[in-house]
């Protein structure tokens, strides 16, 4: 039988490392209490990005680079949306939503840059 090992006499025992899942917790905690400006700045981007698509509307006469503002238009409601997230859960969708809504917009930006 084995047993747990026992530590060297003079030397403190060290205490057991916290779980990964307490870790993300807490950090997750930590920057949505100190830094709630990641939201305001997450909704800057995609109007960056809205305006980039504009702007390659005017540069290339042609209406397909207004095709990511749908997908763009959902990720900033989402991210709004998870700004006013009352609980962890919801606050979880919707970042998840804004997250996947601007992935589908960049995928779609890249598909018109291959087109035009």
């Amino acid at each position: 039988m084995s047993s747990s090992p026992q530590p060297a006499p003079g030397r403190p025992q060290q205490a057991a490392a916290p779980a990964l899942g307490d870790a993300a917790e807490r950090l997750v905690a930590l920057l949505r209490l100190r830094h709630p400006r990641v939201h305001l700045g997450t909704l800057i981007v995609l109007g960056v990005l809205v305006a980039v698509c504009v702007a390659a509307t005017l540069t290339r006469l042609s209406p397909l680079p207004l095709l990511p503002l749908a997908p763009f238009a959902v990720a900033a409601l989402a991210a709004w949306r998870a700004r006013s997230a009352g609980t962890d859960r919801q606050l979880l969708g919707w970042s998840v939503s804004a997250a996947l809504a601007t992935a589908v917009g960049f995928w779609v930006l890249s598909l018109v840059g291959r087109i035009l």
